[in-house]
């Protein structure tokens, strides 16, 4: 990884390589993988920091981004707290065929193979150790920047409506921070 990389960059580069590993060979019914479509070009299906996506798209696929709520905290003074913790809520969204008949059916499969991943990733030790280590965030080489823990919202499941031409699912995952910023 790219050592002048923002600690939160790495965080999110950590998380959709994570996500990618949804794919059947891994026991789930959803297949995430980057993929080549027969040009050549392999292309993605999970993405960071994209709210917009078209017709000639990948299905199925996600979307990790912050979500635009939060602006209002960045305008607040921040609180009085040197330990240089604290939550960083990330929206997690999945996009998938319709079902003819059900449309949502999908969007709940790839929900639950999203979450499964996960909660499994909340779970991960330090090699060797009893400590969690979600991500692999220890492995960055930031002395004092880790994530801690992982949170993970049950999600919501919509039909198409005028955020999507499709149905799709969307879930709060909030990560537990610990940042040194001489480091981050």
């Amino acid at each position: 990884m790219n050592n002048d990389m923002p600690f939160k960059l790495r965080v999110l580069h950590a998380l959709t390589d994570i996500i990618k590993e949804v794919t059947p060979a891994n026991g789930y019914t959803s297949d995430l993988a980057d993929f080549d479509p027969g040009d050549g070009v392999v292309t993605s299906r999970v993405y960071r920091g994209r709210a917009w996506f078209g017709d000639t798209d990948p299905i199925p696929m996600v979307s990790v981004l912050e979500p635009s709520d939060e602006a209002d905290y960045l305008f607040a003074p921040p609180p009085d707290d040197s330990s240089g913790s604290y939550e960083w809520p990330l929206l997690v969204q999945g996009f998938v065929n319709d079902d003819p008949m059900n449309p949502t059916d999908p969007a709940y499969k790839l929900m639950r193979d999203v979450r499964r991943r996960l909660i499994r990733e909340k779970q991960r030790k330090l090699p060797g150790r009893h400590t969690t280590d979600p991500l692999g965030t220890a492995a960055f080489g930031l002395e004092g920047c880790r994530v801690t823990d992982l949170k993970i919202s049950t999600g919501k499941v919509r039909p198409a409506d005028d955020v999507s031409s499709r149905a799709y699912f969307w879930m709060v995952l909030t990560l537990s921070i610990t940042e040194d910023a001489e480091q981050a």
